[in-house]
């Protein structure tokens, strides 16, 4: 059997032993997407029309690397009122990502850019003089954000809610925390996701999540408006919910669940997982498809990821901690944890467990600096596979950056 995959731009053809029972997963489809009408009536119903007849509204916008259809929604405030873009101000929540590049600038605002480039501005999580604190965490860490969101008279955020692999859902208080905070804020919490209570599709009793929630808390959530959107995998708006950034963020959340999740109930061999735009251009992001496949394969099993990654690794924070990791302690070497451990320690985790495998156009020492052993032919490597152990189970999962498999 032929399977096709999103790979670059040419694709990939699976070639499945047919003594192979494959199963496969996702795209997630919506059958009638949310309309323009239906977007307006409720802005009306949840009183976002106050938040934008403001003389100068600022909207937070996720960066190049999130699925969010900005340029919809702007393209829908335009003409709900023309001058909106004109009047508001953007400010891009890049967390500890980097500034944006012109390619992503163009993903974000479309045929807009050239109309609000200059009243756009992203944030720099290690520009502390560009912040304020606005409290303390439980750690006792002080907590900064961004001073144009502290100072703007009302914000509008921009989300979308997928499966996130440790914070349990992208979008809502992620567009703040880590979108807008301090690296030491991100640090310490991203550091709680060395934890495997930090799962996808987890709020509750995942020590990440809870450590937003503490942040939020931190946030005058009366002079924020927010819209969270939850699409398919196509493009298409499944649900806009609109109002409170708590209130928006749990109702999205629930959407996304019904349109990202597979239960299953038995595990697989191996699994193959295609990523797709945007999560496919590094290694950084790719990783999401490992953490929402990797439950699913039985001990001993394989989770093979295809994607080009033609960013490379993406973040030179944890690659460059490879150096001095201990595979055995599982930490880095002199035992303090840093930015990007997490990165690491749950990919080496899993490695214990099972085998991680990487299609990609990485050199083949930096896929494996990070703990994933590079694959050149795939399809070989199944045939070799089936002919040592018949009758494999095989899952094939479409766009895994935001599909979910979990067990019953």
């Amino acid at each position: 059997m032929e399977i096709r995959l999103a790979y670059d731009h040419k694709g990939l053809t699976l070639d499945v032993p047919d003594s192979m029972i494959t199963d496969r997963f996702g795209l997630s489809t919506v059958d009638r997407p949310v309309t323009y009408t239906e977007f307006t009536a409720g802005l009306a119903a949840s009183g976002g029309e106050r938040f934008l007849s403001c003389e100068l509204p600022l909207f937070v916008v996720n960066d190049g690397f999130r699925n969010t259809p900005t340029r919809r929604l702007l393209e829908w405030l335009d003409m709900f009122d023309n001058s909106i873009l004109d009047r508001a101000r953007f400010l891009i929540a890049t967390g500890a990502h980097g500034g944006p590049t012109p390619e992503h600038l163009s993903t974000i605002f479309g045929s807009y850019l050239d109309r609000v480039c200059h009243r756009v501005n992203w944030h720099d999580a290690r520009a502390l003089g560009d912040m304020d604190k606005i409290g303390v965490d439980h750690f006792g860490g002080e907590v900064f954000l961004n001073r144009q969101a502290l100072s703007a008279e009302k914000l509008f955020v921009i989300g979308s809610v997928e499966p996130h692999y440790f914070a349990g859902f992208t979008g809502g208080r992620k567009s703040l925390f880590p979108g807008l905070t301090d690296l030491a804020t991100i640090e310490r919490n991203h550091n709680l996701a060395n934890s495997l209570e930090a799962a996808p599709l987890k709020l509750k009793g995942n020590p990440v999540s809870e450590h937003f929630d503490e942040l939020l808390g931190l946030c005058d959530l009366d002079r924020i408006f927010t819209a969270q959107v939850v699409m398919d995998a196509g493009g298409r708006i499944e649900r806009i919910c609109l109002g409170r950034l708590d209130q928006a963020f749990a109702e999205a959340t629930q959407a996304a669940v019904s349109l990202y999740s597979h239960e299953i109930a038995r595990k697989y061999d191996i699994i193959v997982a295609e990523i797709r735009p945007p999560l496919d251009k590094n290694l950084y992001q790719a990783q999401k498809a490992l953490e929402n496949t990797q439950t699913a394969v039985v001990d001993g099993g394989t989770v093979i990821l295809v994607t080009p990654c033609n960013e490379g690794v993406g973040s030179n924070h944890f690659f460059d901690l490879a150096n001095s990791w201990d595979r055995e302690t599982n930490r880095p070497a002199d035992g303090i944890p840093r930015f990007g451990s997490h990165k690491l320690s749950r990919v080496n985790a899993m490695t214990k467990r099972i085998n991680v495998r990487i299609v990609s156009s990485l050199p083949e020492d930096h896929a494996r600096q990070v703990f994933y052993e590079p694959l050149d032919d795939i399809n070989e490597y199944l045939a070799k596979y089936e002919k040592e152990t018949h009758g494999l189970r095989l899952a094939v999962v479409h766009d895994a950056g935001h599909t979910v498999l979990h067990t019953t």
